[in-house]
């Protein structure tokens, strides 16, 4: 059996790895050189706290404020486009209360699948990407953060996740550099968290040992279809002439962003759009935070390494660009001081108040990448409504590392006819 995977991140590697070990031929076309796609610039986080989806009730009319603030953490850019505000409308719809209900119990399923499945390649000795389960601290400054988080881990109990209350003095005793106005926090648990960078170049890797043919820079252009089913795959390489695939079996659409413009070659519509999100890695010689964090006030993440820090925020609705919005990746540092102020003495913090300058000393620093957003902020796993031999698995936002073991896993069974791991009919790309 051959098997096509169209996406070398995270989520196709995944994919690659499991349908390997069950037997298959394997191919990934990679549009990029698998060197600085999505999965790389993550905070690398396995999240199973992160079990509401991002279509929830609030966000629209949050966002609608955000929108107004250069340095908000969530930015939709305005567009006539019938794709965008088709999914603008199907995201609204789904933004209810109901839709969070439903969605939590197969979001954590999921994740929590895919933490096990990736803390086994660690433990295979296979590969060694500084995973480690210390779980994820939810830092709150105002009563009405405070009050939202403890809702969330009264229902995270509910769904069986690990979580502890942190006080005022319990969060300072575990980050003594904590401002005296942090109020406390939640720590999930049952969160752990690795280096991505080391964990992509880990898995191409050894995929390629084991025989996995992977193209780099090869950007997919036509498919042929008869019958209902892909028999040729054409993609050049590097703009050279194209190449013709033929594919006698399977094709797995795992393209992130860029999902859509390829199922549309297939003749199938994805409601999908990218959202844009920035990270930038600090090297700090002196280590100040000892464990992964987020500061909900600012939505800005913290993921500490033996020397480094990674920082990283926003979500940017609209079409795919090169981009860099200074302003915005100002408003994320700005956040890291209010609550650790112990970094202000590091160049990067010190240059905040001058825009010019901060873009001078991090235009090299600042990555990004485009998350690939559903319209109702649950991923795509399963076939295609209209293609039979085409297995869609994209959709994941900011949970591609999350998901994306549990998410490959799923992939591969669904290929073999075997039992899923889980119920997976919250992830049917045809519930549109």
């Amino acid at each position: 059996m051959k098997a096509t995977i169209i996406g070398g991140g995270i989520i196709g590697l995944s994919a690659a790895y499991y349908l390997n070990e069950d037997g298959w031929d394997v191919t990934v076309l990679e549009k990029g050189d698998l060197s600085d796609n999505c999965s790389f610039g993550n905070m690398g986080y396995l999240s199973p706290s992160h079990f509401v989806p991002l279509a929830a009730p609030g966000i629209v009319s949050q966002g609608i404020l955000w929108m107004f603030r250069q340095k908000s953490p969530f930015y939709v850019r305005p567009s006539l486009r019938w794709d965008l505000i088709d999914w603008g409308l199907k995201f609204v719809r789904a933004s209810t209360q109901k839709h969070v209900d439903r969605s939590a119990r197969p979001l954590v399923d999921l994740l929590m699948l895919s933490k096990h499945l990736t803390a086994a390649w660690q433990q295979s000795g296979l590969m060694s990407f500084e995973y480690a389960e210390q779980g994820c601290i939810m830092y709150y400054q105002t009563a009405k953060k405070e009050a939202e988080e403890l809702e969330n881990a009264r229902i995270a109990g509910d769904l069986g996740l690990k979580t502890e209350i942190i006080s005022r003095e319990q969060a300072h005793t575990l980050e003594p550099d904590l401002l005296p106005e942090v109020r406390g926090g939640v720590w999930f648990k049952d969160d752990a968290h690795l280096h991505p960078n080391t964990l992509m170049k880990q898995l191409a890797a050894l995929l390629e040992k084991r025989g996995v043919n992977i193209i780099r820079n090869a950007e997919v252009v036509d498919f042929q279809k008869e019958r209902g089913k892909i028999k040729t795959v054409k993609y050049r390489v590097n703009s050279d002439s194209l190449t013709t695939l033929t594919i006698p079996d399977l094709v797995v659409l795992a393209a992130g962003s860029w999902s859509p413009q390829v199922a549309r070659m297939a003749g199938e519509y994805l409601p999908l759009m990218p959202g844009k999100g920035y990270s930038m890695t600090v090297d700090t010689p002196r280590q100040l935070l000892r464990y992964p964090c987020i500061l909900l006030e600012a939505k800005v993440a913290l993921t500490p390494w033996a020397s480094r820090l990674r920082i990283g925020s926003t979500m940017e609705i609209g079409p795919v660009n090169d981009r860099i919005l200074f302003p915005r990746v100002q408003g994320i540092l700005e956040a890291v001081p209010k609550f650790l102020p112990g970094y202000r003495n590091d160049p990067v913090f010190r240059a905040l108040a001058d825009l010019e300058q901060l873009k001078k000393n991090l235009r090299e620093k600042v990555w990004f990448g485009f998350r690939p957003v559903s319209a109702d902020g649950m991923p795509y796993i399963g076939y295609a409504k209209k293609t039979e031999n085409l297995l869609i698995a994209t959709g994941h936002a900011m949970l591609g590392l999350s998901m994306g073991a549990g998410t490959g896993k799923l992939v591969s069974e669904l290929a073999g006819g075997k039992p899923a791991s889980m119920d997976m009919k919250a992830f049917d790309p045809q519930r549109y």
